[in-house]
């Protein structure tokens, strides 16, 4: 394997850790945000934290970071790594040579003098604004998706509606969504107001879409650990739930049943 290949898989593994521990790293120009958050987590005022993620094997993390930066631009722009001197890299096309291994070292030593977010912007892979990160409302996990879930309950011509917005993380957002279902499927179809249930139990299932395709939850960065909601049976293994689907079956069949047999 060649400097460029070599340096595609630590790019990768790199991302792979990355994304363990917490930080969206997806190879985008604005994941870039994220290293930059990453490193004024992990080494504020350029010195690494003792028991952080950058407290031992400092010189072989840097050039992982900064092999990390080179291929979001690489994939945005194109180009090869190559070998520099005792570093890699990265010719642009146009010839331009870029060392995002020694922008790494630099940003450690200047601090926001070193941006990455600029040094990418400025070689034509704009990472735009940053965002902010969104945290789960109910544990404080990331990453969470903006998510709103409701419940209406219906009886007769009573009606009942909660609302439970995000931003949830995956395991909350699950339990949430659980709950608030059950709740319709248990009394959401015997009153008036049955059709805004029907509504409700689909624009929920629309809503976890957000929430399935989450990571794992996690601490943020340096932050402590977090106890997400446990997300409890599925549906179709509550008794509740399934109680709930069949009494308006039973019902309608012993109406039909009554209305049959009362008929002339």
């Amino acid at each position: 394997m060649g400097i460029d290949n070599d340096m595609r898989a630590g790019a990768d593994w790199t991302a792979a850790a990355l994304t363990a521990t917490g930080y969206r790293a997806d190879f985008s120009p604005s994941s870039l945000w994220e290293i930059e958050r990453f490193l004024s987590t992990e080494a504020p005022d350029g010195r690494p934290r003792p028991r952080g993620l950058l407290g031992k094997d400092l010189n072989t993390r840097v050039p992982m970071l900064g092999g990390y930066v080179g291929e979001v631009i690489r994939r945005r722009l194109g180009g090869a790594w190559v070998r520099d001197g005792d570093h890699a890299a990265l010719d642009l096309p146009g010839g331009a040579r870029i060392r995002p291994v020694q922008q790494v070292m630099h940003r450690l030593a200047t601090g926001a003098a070193g941006s990455l977010t600029a040094y990418a912007s400025a070689v034509g892979a704009d990472p735009g604004p940053s965002t902010p990160i969104l945290q789960c409302r109910c544990c404080g996990a990331v990453p969470a998706a903006d998510a709103k879930f409701r419940a209406v309950q219906s009886v007769l011509i009573w009606i009942s509606y909660t609302r439970s917005p995000g931003p949830f993380c995956r395991d909350c957002g699950t339990a949430v969504f659980r709950a608030l279902q059950q709740k319709m499927f248990t009394f959401g179809w015997y009153g008036i107001f049955s059709v805004v249930a029907i509504v409700a139990l689909l624009l929920n299932w629309t809503a976890m879409t957000k929430v399935t395709g989450l990571a794992a939850p996690a601490a943020q960065p340096g932050a402590a650990p977090v106890q997400p909601m446990d997300a409890g049976r599925p549906l179709l293994r509550r008794p509740q739930v399934l109680a709930g689907i069949l009494a308006p079956i039973v019902l309608l069949t012993a109406f039909v049943i009554y209305a049959g047999s009362s008929a002339p």
